[in-house]
């Protein structure tokens, strides 16, 4: 699998919560930058991730607008749309549509990440939902 399809399949993941390619898209010492409270890094790390992200938004969708591919890194800018329905950064659920952008950039080493650097724009984020 070619890195751009490595990446489409990633955010795939994100958007289904179908994280079965993890164990093989995912290697086992996988760091996810920063990390959250709590997560570990590898393929369980993420599969964990994902899971929270979708317990929050349960409808999450992650749209990629743009990958940029340089030898084995990769930036991309998404963009993340869902319903609030879970508790985040500290504000209970209150049922808000939101759309957020996303920003990140992957290392990948023969199909498999091995970093992700990432940031979302959760001041827009928190705005949408803490009014």
């Amino acid at each position: 699998m070619d890195i751009e399809e490595a990446i489409r399949t990633f955010y795939e993941g994100m958007s289904t919560g179908e994280t079965d390619f993890a164990d093989e898209l995912i290697a086992n010492d996988y760091e996810d930058i920063p990390l959250m409270p709590g997560q570990a890094g590898g393929p369980d790390g993420f599969k964990n991730t994902v899971a929270y992200l979708r317990s929050v938004f349960p409808d999450l969708t992650m749209t990629v607008e743009d990958v940029i591919i340089s030898g084995d890194r990769a930036a991309v800018r998404s963009t993340a749309r869902g319903t609030h329905r879970g508790e985040f950064l500290g504000v209970p659920a209150t049922g808000r549509q939101v759309e957020f952008a996303a920003f990140d950039f992957h290392h990948v080493v023969d199909g498999k990440f091995r970093t992700s650097w990432h940031l979302e724009d959760n001041f827009n984020l928190l705005a949408q939902i803490d009014r």
